[in-house]
């Protein structure tokens, strides 16, 4: 009997050690943001951390954050902050270093500030998706922003289509 204790504790055991492999952790984007696109971003060699939910978000209202870093540049980073808004939303009143432009077609565009201090470029987006209000900056360490602004548009419509926004919907 006392083999068989020791056997199944060995079992269990086994069934329970590590690969070897490192533990799953908060995935890229947080589940808010495509992974691909938030690598492509980014790179391969990220953490993320971040709280809330697409399906919080959506059904309680309640905010949704999420920071992924380059682990070896953290200059080089994709953010994301959304939040149930129904009523105006009032824009920054702040200056940008580098000025505002905007991203999208005529028929959906929107505002991004594009920063550079220190060394280090930010380009942050902010778009309404009626009822939502999401903001995403990209951060680089340089100034190679180009396409920084459709890109986090891009991220944003995502979103937005996994909240069910019609606004959203299709390939725009």
């Amino acid at each position: 009997m006392r083999r068989l204790v020791a056997l199944g504790v060995l079992v269990l055991a086994a069934g329970c050690s590590s690969s070897g492999a490192p533990a799953a952790g908060t995935p890229v984007g947080c589940g808010l943001l495509p992974q691909p696109q938030v690598v492509g971003v980014v790179g391969d060699d990220t953490a993320s951390r971040g709280q809330g939910s697409v399906s919080a978000l959506r059904d309680d209202h309640l905010a949704a954050s999420c920071r992924t870093v380059d682990e070896g540049d953290d200059a080089r980073y994709v953010t994301v902050r959304a939040m149930y808004h129904p009523t105006p939303y009032e824009l920054p009143k702040r200056g940008c270093s580098e000025g505002w432009v905007y991203a999208g077609t005529p028929e959906k565009y929107t505002p991004a500030c594009q920063e550079f201090a220190d060394g280090q470029g930010r380009t942050e987006l902010i778009v309404r998706w009626q009822p939502f209000v999401m903001r995403i900056a990209i951060g680089r360490p340089n100034k190679d922003w180009g396409g920084d602004p459709e890109r986090a548009l891009k991220m944003s419509r995502d979103l937005a289509q996994r909240l069910s926004v019609q606004e959203a919907e299709g390939e725009g």
